[in-house]
């Protein structure tokens, strides 16, 4: 018997209304020297840290995990219930000492909880006289969620660093800076999009705004590119706002295209990157480069996979899977799939949405997870959600798609890897 998801998730927001101070921890988290400083309850803490957690076990889950990485430290104020009478301005203060005192941070930011702007405390007079009482550079961002939600948060914690810490500098030519997440620099993505650049002659500066020291912060405008690092379609609107401003400040151009996800968006990718630069013919060396490669791989794992029976079952939204990318994948593999099944967690709407996208891309029938026969003859099934022990050998699809001709090559060399597994050893292997 098929077990997926236990609950339905309906989605009925276009926009996210999620914590905008996550959203300040996560545009410093790991720039040396930072230190955050939540003016909040206990609480609000508690909801970066099981981020944080979830994205540490995928990271040791895909054995990605670098333990090398800076993470600065989170500290709450620790409002409670006297403070929203009396106000929490003093248990800043005190917060703010200790935190001096006992990790001697370069710089902290400060981020305003909800609770802290109800109370009407004022962040920014506490931050001014603490900053000149230590010497050392402190940075408050409004961000209580009543106003804002994560991305703006993200946004407003790049543009106070972009205020306090950059000016106009001479440009060095061919230099990059990143603008945005994907793992960091050390993350397979941006290594990804490194080699891509390479191509066309260009280096990496840095990853602005939540991997870069100060020193590498100070440097910014020295760029000559900013490349952002968006996801299926152009980037967030923070980081899109962010270009923009280093663009009217600095005088620094920047590239918005939708990631290098597959074969064909690696392609296009490349293209765009070229007209940017005037380069198109090295553009068309590079996708040349790329095919090669792709073809290379697909030659030494295709054999393994041509003769599986294949279901793939997807239990997210196509607010948050897009099926493209994964049919893709396993065409190029000439992976056989039977079938795909539309898991019980999606709504409705949710699976008609997902059955009109899957018709663009695919002639396999598709069905519910109720109706379905085809998982209990399948080998493998490629998968969005854990399924139960019934089904012998699972791959577990990413929630972010990796980038580039060398992401699909990881994830077909994980699937082949599968595929030589007895039925009897059973597992996952997520990728």
């Amino acid at each position: 018997m098929l077990m997926a998801i236990s609950k339905k998730n309906v989605i009925t927001m276009k926009r996210s209304y999620s914590c905008s101070m996550s959203g300040v921890w996560n545009a410093v988290a790991h720039n040396q020297g930072a230190l955050v400083i939540y003016h909040s309850p206990k609480a609000c803490g508690h909801v970066t840290h099981t981020m944080e957690l979830g994205s540490y076990y995928r990271s040791l889950a895909r054995q990605e995990m670098n333990w090398q990485q800076y993470t600065a430290p989170l500290i709450t104020s620790n409002l409670k219930e006297e403070h929203s009478i009396f106000g929490g301005t003093e248990q800043l203060r005190k917060c703010i000492d200790y935190v001096v005192k006992r990790y001697k941070p370069e710089y902290i930011v400060i981020a305003s909880s909800c609770v802290a702007g109800v109370i009407g405390d004022d962040v920014k007079s506490v931050t001014t006289a603490a900053q000149g009482m230590w010497n050392i550079p402190m940075l408050s961002v409004d961000s209580q969620g009543f106003f804002n939600d994560y991305d703006t948060g993200y946004y407003q914690a790049g543009l106070t660093l972009i205020e306090r810490f950059m000016c106009k500098q001479e440009k060095k030519k061919n230099t990059v800076t990143l603008l945005g997440d994907r793992g960091g620099p050390q993350g397979i993505d941006v290594q990804e999009i490194k080699e891509l650049l390479v191509i066309f002659g260009l280096d990496v500066h840095c990853q602005f705004p939540g991997y870069a020291s100060l020193e590498e912060i100070q440097q910014v405008p020295s760029s000559s590119l900013c490349v952002l690092l968006g996801g299926r379609a152009k980037s967030h609107l923070g980081i899109h706002t962010l270009a923009a401003d280093l663009e009217t400040k600095f005088d620094i151009p920047f590239f918005d295209a939708p990631c290098p996800i597959g074969r064909q968006e690696t392609k296009d990718w490349l293209r765009r990157m070229g007209q940017l630069l005037g380069k198109e013919k090295d553009a068309l060396a590079a996708i040349r480069q790329q095919e090669e490669k792709l073809l290379h791989a697909i030659a030494s794992y295709s054999s393994k996979l041509e003769n599986e029976k294949v279901v793939l079952c997807i239990g997210r939204p196509l607010l948050y899977f897009q099926p493209a990318w994964a049919l893709e994948l396993l065409a190029q593999a000439k992976v056989n799939v039977t079938g795909i099944i539309l898991l019980k967690g999606l709504t409705e709407q949710q699976q008609q949405e997902m059955r009109i996208e899957l018709e663009k891309y695919t002639l396999a029938p598709i069905r519910q997870e109720d109706e379905d026969k085809e998982l209990e003859k399948a080998e493998i099934a490629v998968t969005t959600h854990e399924l139960s022990d019934s089904i012998p050998r699972q791959f577990f699809l990413p929630v972010i798609p990796p980038v580039g001709v060398g992401g699909m090559i990881r994830l077909l060399c994980k699937l082949a890897r599968l595929a030589g597994r007895s039925k009897e050893r059973r597992g996952i292997v997520y990728g």
